[in-house]
């Protein structure tokens, strides 16, 4: 499809990702593998997840840490891996599979809306968060891990493959400017992801301009800049003024895939209540009923 660094593609290689993966199905396939850059390949992910509703076969993503010409590259191995999950696992749902550990005895999958790039470098670099890994492929066998999962049936694929640009990702941090919010309202965005501390707050000084994005029919969400765990903005007093200006908090979700899937629902809907109720449900697994920690590495 594309020969682009990961750090170039967008939503518009989402879509057209999508619409191939849509097209080889409808000849037969029995398992995708897309070859994707590691460093977006969780945003990918997470945008697949939304766009293929009702997936009768695994879609796998995945890439490599080392590069082919080093001796310790991962790359053979986990397209081996990647290619016998898409021929022979049960699941039916966008994955993405690389090693699990330092040596080269499992491929882990991940669902797409639950995985996060957490090293720069190692082979084991992503990692399930809040949220255990789907599979595991080990001496050739794949061993479920997930006791729920969308099993392989026969059924009619629904592709929604369109995504708003016009969305952001707002990293807080002290001495914030919330004219950075401003802009985006003025500029026009329709949505805005909070990434906030600890249970999903921000400083005071940035209600006036959140009021007034909200006010302006913009969608604003919070989540945590904390891997692991969930925002809970009943706790403190910072959290329920939000709440009452309209700010919504989204769980246990990533805030890259929080971004993601509120592009793809801005581009299934231009009402704010919609936008709202979208949001508020789990579409591709993308909430977690309990947050678990597994941040430990094997």
């Amino acid at each position: 499809l594309y020969s682009v660094f990961s750090e170039n593609i967008d939503s518009d290689h989402w879509s057209g990702m999508a619409r191939k993966a849509a097209e080889k199905i409808g000849g037969g396939a029995d398992g995708l593998v897309i070859t994707h850059g590691t460093d977006t390949m969780g945003y990918s992910a997470a945008a697949l997840s939304f766009a293929l509703r009702n997936l009768p076969v695994p879609i796998i993503l995945v890439g490599s840490q080392r590069s082919s010409d080093r001796p310790s590259s991962d790359a053979a191995s986990n397209l081996v891996g990647a290619i016998t999950a898409a021929a022979h696992a049960p699941f039916a749902e966008v994955v993405l599979g690389m090693h699990e550990t330092t040596s080269d005895t499992s491929i882990i999958f991940h669902r797409g809306t639950k995985v996060r790039k957490c090293h720069t470098s190692a082979r084991y670099a992503f990692r399930s968060v809040n949220s255990e890994p789907l599979a595991r492929l080990a001496d050739g066998k794949i061993e479920m891990l997930a006791k729920e999962y969308q099993a392989r049936a026969e059924g009619k694929l629904e592709i929604r493959d369109k995504f708003e640009r016009k969305a952001s990702l707002v990293k807080f941090h002290p001495c914030f400017d919330p004219r950075i919010i401003d802009w985006l309202v003025d500029d026009g965005y329709r949505g805005i992801v909070l990434e906030g501390t600890g249970l999903g707050h921000v400083s005071t000084g940035l209600y006036g301009s959140i009021e007034r994005a909200v006010k302006d029919g913009v969608y604003v969400g919070m989540t945590s800049q904390c891997i692991w765990g969930r925002t809970d903005m009943d706790v403190y007093t910072t959290g329920r003024e939000l709440q009452r200006m309209g700010v919504e908090p989204l769980g246990d979700m990533l805030p890259e895939i929080a971004l993601v899937k509120l592009m793809w629902v801005l581009g299934q809907s231009d009402e704010i209540e919609k936008v709202s109720e979208l949001m508020r449900l789990n579409i591709a697994g993308e909430y977690s009923d309990r947050t678990l920690y597994k941040g430990g590495v094997g």
